[in-house]
């Protein structure tokens, strides 16, 4: 018993040594985007997200409908390569999803109106403008009344209107329906298919889940879908901004599979906007081709548009986009291959 008490203590004085030679941190780990709220210009409550060097170039990152202003976490799976392409985003809630309040016959114009004051707040002039699915619209709405603020304008699987919802013939009662049931169960809302590659990034899934908790639950919305609700509506009754006045670069991506945003909205983005700097299409992408090629969209806003990313004999590489990538090369970094 005395040996054994004896091999337990050196034991101990081993391990103990190993761990005092660890190196300890200064600062804390970063345990994702930090959600902040100020007055908006109608004196309702706004959520905003701030991620990234503090004087890096600004993205006003939109995400797609039924998000919240932390959807920017759903991006963070390459927040290394982010912050070294020298990128901060803000995203700005839309009204009744998270901390943002909701508001009666609230627009697209209202939405810009609100993200121009945040940026305002945040002393940040010039943006490029990043927009996800259901976020087309009020993309064009800030650009619309900030033509002289914005560098680029991004526009990945964004709807601009051009294929309406079954939804919009269905009428308000069904829509409830529907977005109360995913309202309740963000499992649902955020339900990629098995072959997405989104399942590639550890903890996506999870990730995307708790921002519709956040989105339909987190100031108190107890699961109700009604701002889904009036989203649709607006998407259904109100016209695409007037996007003419826009001379800044415009980048599209747009998977060739995509049921929800279909090729259709790209080609109208191609019309409205005459300034369409590179369309990127996707043959075999669905409505994931925002994530799947984030990498490309990040050097992209970084202003580097005519680099491809590409994984080429197991190495991450940046090529020109006039060269062709070569046997066996695979858009995108190396990461996507495993």
């Amino acid at each position: 018993m005395l040996r054994a008490v004896t091999v337990f203590l050196a034991t101990l004085t081993v391990s103990g040594a190993a761990r005092a030679e660890i190196d300890l941190p200064e600062t804390f780990d970063y345990m994702g985007p930090v959600v902040q709220t100020m007055t908006g210009p109608d004196g309702r409550n706004v959520a905003f997200v701030d991620t990234g060097p503090e004087n890096g170039q600004a993205v006003l990152f939109i995400g797609g409908t039924g998000t919240s202003a932390a959807v920017t976490r759903l991006t963070d799976f390459l927040r290394t390569m982010r912050e070294s392409l020298d990128l901060r985003l803000v995203s700005v809630g839309r009204a009744g999803f998270g901390q943002s309040d909701p508001a009666e016959n609230w627009s697209f114009d209202d939405y810009a109106a609100d993200a121009t004051a945040v940026l305002d707040h945040l002393g940040i002039r010039d943006v490029a403008i990043l927009a996800i699915s259901g976020g087309g619209p009020y993309s064009a709405a800030f650009a619309a009344q900030n033509a002289d603020r914005v560098r680029s304008i991004h526009l990945a699987a964004a709807t601009a209107l051009a294929t309406p919802s079954g939804l919009c013939q269905a009428g308000e009662a069904k829509m409830s329906e529907i977005f109360d049931d995913f309202a309740a169960h963000p499992l649902k809302w955020w339900g990629f298919p098995a072959e997405s590659p989104t399942h590639k990034i550890p903890g996506f899934g999870s990730a995307a889940a708790d921002d519709g908790a956040r989105t339909f639950g987190i100031a108190g919305q107890k699961g109700s879908g009604q701002a889904e609700v009036a989203e649709f509506m607006r998407y259904c009754t109100l016209p695409l901004p007037d996007v003419s006045k826009v001379s800044a670069p415009v980048y599209i991506y747009q998977g060739g599979q995509d049921t929800q945003v279909t090729p259709a909205n790209a080609d109208r983005w191609a019309e409205v906007y005459s300034n369409v700097a590179v369309r990127r299409d996707y043959p075999d992408g669905g409505h994931d081709v925002q994530y799947r090629h984030w990498d490309q969209i990040l050097v992209d806003m970084a202003g580097m548009g005519d680099k491809l990313v590409i994984c080429r004999d197991g190495v991450s590489q940046l090529v020109p986009a006039d060269e062709a990538p070569g046997d066996g090369a695979t858009l995108g970094i190396c990461a996507w291959q495993n």
